[in-house]
């Protein structure tokens, strides 16, 4: 099958089967790494590594892509299903700097370090850490499906759950990924863009675009601790064995439903429904990272209700002075 042309229908479904089944075994046996630019092509590799000599001759699996020439730039127009017309985004490259750009994104992405931060802070630094190695986009084929794979990897040893697949549940949805990737490369591109005619088109495409997420944002749907997903899914004695820090969640819920039980005896309608506004904002706490203190921001709220803020006085306008 080494010399045979493959039609793009036979092409497509090759691939999917291929990285399908690479994709299921990284799953159950991730690459061990250290998270660095070796770590990122080994994913590649091991993706990608049934294409050569299966009519996929121009795919070279964990080598980067060859560098672009000077004066020219990489980019590719953009089909969304429900945006009318072509879109664009320009990658690097992938000269030097790109490729030290790499090292140095990756510098910054230490499970033991990225543990430490809260869900708002952990998103941030992961939009921006995947814009910009997918602005880099060191692979000729396939830097989707590895950067997934090694995000994903890294964000659970950080202990948080990133949900890619919520985005390709609709058309809308794998739009909204593509628009809010689309928009951060882009942003990092503009200041190396070679040519004027790549500039007028990353202009266009921004102008169309405006008003819509960036990745960092997108992702704020995408991402929450894997204690918090635990929780909501998994009983209780097997989410305490794997989160231990769990415990004074369910120490809230207990307390819960014994209050409940006392306030309200015999009406089980009504303790169901007050034991999960509880849960819903234990789930909610857990969701931003929190594992301690899950009555503060109640207590807050109502402290709000009772005293509510000053209302500031409008300025006066030119014409009421």
């Amino acid at each position: 099958m080494a010399d045979k042309i493959l039609t793009d229908e036979q092409r497509q479904q090759l691939e999917a089967d291929f990285t399908f089944k690479r994709g299921v075994e990284l799953e159950f046996d991730p690459v061990r790494g250290k998270f660095d630019a070796a770590h990122l092509r080994e994913v590649n590799r091991r993706i990608f590594q049934d294409f050569p000599g299966a009519g996929f001759n121009d795919v070279t699996p964990g080598e980067y892509r060859k560098p672009v020439a000077e004066g020219l730039d990489w980019m590719k127009q953009r089909g969304l299903s429900t945006v009318d017309g072509p879109l664009y985004v320009a990658y690097s490259r992938m000269d030097d700097d790109a490729i030290a750009r790499i090292d140095t994104a990756l510098a910054k992405a230490k499970p033991e370090d990225l543990r430490e931060l809260k869900t708002p802070e952990f998103t941030a630094r992961f939009g921006k850490l995947y814009a910009e190695l997918d602005y880099v986009h060191p692979f000729s084929d396939g830097n989707s499906r590895t950067l997934r794979t090694f995000t994903a990897q890294l964000a659970r040893e950080a202990g948080y759950d990133v949900d890619w697949e919520r985005f390709n549940r609709s058309d809308v949805g794998r739009d909204l990924l593509y628009i809010a990737r689309d928009r951060s490369v882009n942003e990092l591109a503009k200041p190396y863009v070679q040519h004027e005619n790549t500039m007028r088109k990353l202009i266009l495409t921004r102008d169309r675009l405006d008003g819509n997420r960036d990745l960092p944002d997108l992702l704020r749907d995408a991402i929450r601790p894997s204690r918090a997903v635990a929780f909501e899914q998994t009983k209780e004695k097997e989410a305490l064995s794997e989160y231990p820090e769990l415990k004074e969640a369910y120490k809230t819920m207990h307390a819960a439903a014994s209050y409940f039980a006392a306030k309200i005896p015999g009406d089980v309608k009504a303790q169901e429904q007050g034991i999960q506004t509880v849960m819903d904002h234990v789930q909610k706490r857990l969701n931003s990272g929190e594992t301690t203190d899950f009555t503060r921001e109640r207590v807050d709220e109502k402290q709000q209700k009772k005293n509510p803020p000053p209302q500031q006085q409008r300025p006066e306008s030119e014409h009421e002075r």
